[in-house]
């Protein structure tokens, strides 16, 4: 880029990427730094030595209700690098060794949940029958989430829990174990009994809208890195934009105002337009000079707790799970993913995901490997037989931002500094922390820059009339 950038973007995940092109789209010059030597953020994949395989750096799921991840991905002509359900079908072993398969009929949402359910042997027919009394209590999240305003209290008590939430809504221990916990620790990354409630009504009004495939799952076909980071790279590099890796930055704060951003071993930048997308960990570092401005953003920043994930990846001598993925309620390890099968490779790699892992965070690789093992054997007959070649661990200790009661407030997309905007998934955009929550934002601080330089130039041409 020979030319100053119109907007300098800090963070090449899911948000600074989204925030990229969605200015470069609309003729706007942007440089992305990224200060890693890889793209993808929180959302990438790495190249594992012993393999040779490119591991994605924990699984990542679409729901069909992204809508906007996936207006980014056919911006990107890379929508057809996922795998979008017809509609929702999930296979389930449970504690027991029980396996069944929820699928959904081709009826109108919410009620093809009722009918998925209602012919889902996994359940009582009591458990089965409970299911209707959410539907009242999904039609009103559906609402909210559209745009009706209803107030947060008519949606779930301020301190109440996921569980509670469940239970007040007729909700069995069963039900809430094979069906409702899964879906809120794969949403929110936490604990039904810790995560506030109100996160997990926005996730059910937005995946049981009224799209039929909004339920649905999808996954990607391909690493990470090359369903959308590169992609997405390739597209800013023709429109004229910059991708810049390895490239540790710093934003420049004086008086109220972005002056410029420094960059390690580069020279300055002198930008008036700066997008921060980076983790709300990382964004008291990511400022100099007179920042006080920032202050209440960076005392909520650095009182957010963390929720953790691991992924425990085992390569074993034959097929073991006889599906693309598989939920494993009342596991340690609550989702196994047969990546050989999902990428259409001719091996066996399955990738198991603890969530909201915090009590299995700090145990050796050894016993982490032993343990996904055994919950695979005991869940799977071909499991048992097996020989596990090769086991990686990948922990991800803030994968994600508490959703517990009474964590700080998330800021919103502008801030008190003229010039600087926020993205990424902590910004307040009323979702947990997702893939959709990232892209939302990055598009919501794109949009606010946008208008902002409009505004300038409108100005300026006033001036000379």
């Amino acid at each position: 880029m020979t030319h100053t950038p119109d907007v300098v973007v800090i963070g090449a995940g899911f948000a600074g990427l989204s925030t990229a092109v969605s200015l470069a789209v609309r003729g706007r010059r942007t440089l992305v730094l990224e200060a890693r030597n890889r793209l993808g953020g929180r959302a990438t994949a790495f190249a594992d030595r012993a393999s040779g395989e490119v591991v994605d750096n924990g699984q990542h799921v679409l729901l069909g209700c992204y809508h906007e991840t996936f207006a980014f991905l056919r911006r990107l002509g890379a929508d057809h690098l996922v795998d979008l359900q017809d509609r929702l079908e999930v296979a389930y072993v449970d504690r027991n060794g029980a396996a069944s398969t929820l699928r959904c009929p081709a009826w109108p949402s919410p009620w093809h949940l009722v009918g998925g359910v209602l012919r889902w042997p996994a359940l009582s027919l009591r458990d089965r029958a409970s299911v209707a009394r959410l539907g009242p209590a999904l039609m009103r999240a559906r609402r909210w989430v559209s745009g009706e305003v209803i107030a947060a209290h008519d949606l779930a008590g301020t301190d109440e829990t996921v569980e509670a939430w469940l239970a007040r809504h007729g909700q069995g221990a069963r039900i809430r174990e094979m069906l409702w916990e899964p879906l809120a620790l794969a949403a929110l990354n936490q604990d039904i009994r810790t995560a506030a409630a109100l996160p997990f009504v926005r996730v059910l009004g937005g995946v049981f809208g009224p799209g039929p495939r909004d339920s649905a799952i999808c996954l990607s076909s391909v690493p990470l890195d090359e369903a959308y980071a590169e992609p997405a790279r390739r597209l800013l590099e023709r429109l004229g934009s910059e991708v810049r890796l390895n490239a540790l930055a710093r934003v420049v704060v004086d008086r109220k105002r972005v002056v410029g951003v420094e960059v390690r071993d580069a020279p300055d930048i002198t930008a008036s337009r700066v997008i921060v997308a980076v983790p709300w960990h990382d964004l008291p570092a990511v400022f100099r000079g007179d920042t006080h401005a920032l202050d209440d953003v960076m005392a909520s920043a650095a009182a957010t707790a963390a929720s953790p994930i691991v992924t425990v990846n085992l390569w074993c001598d034959r097929p073991v799970i006889g599906a693309p993925f598989v939920g494993l309620p009342g596991r340690v390890m609550q989702w196994v993913f047969d990546k050989g099968a999902i990428l259409g490779r001719g091996f066996s790699h399955l990738s198991l995901v603890s969530s909201g892992a915090e009590d299995v965070l700090r145990r050796s690789n050894a016993a982490l490997v032993d343990l996904a093992a055994s919950e695979l054997r005991g869940a799977f007959p071909a499991m048992r037989d097996a020989v596990v070649r090769r086991g990686l661990v990948v922990r991800e200790p803030r994968a994600t931002f508490s959703l517990a009661p009474g964590q700080p407030p998330r800021p919103p997309t502008r801030t008190a500094v003229e010039g600087l905007y926020l993205a990424g998934d902590w910004v307040d955009t009323g979702l947990p922390a997702t893939i959709e929550g990232a892209v939302v934002s990055g598009h919501r601080a794109a949009d606010a820059a946008l208008a902002d330089l409009d505004a300038r130039r409108d100005e300026g041409q006033a001036g000379l009339r």
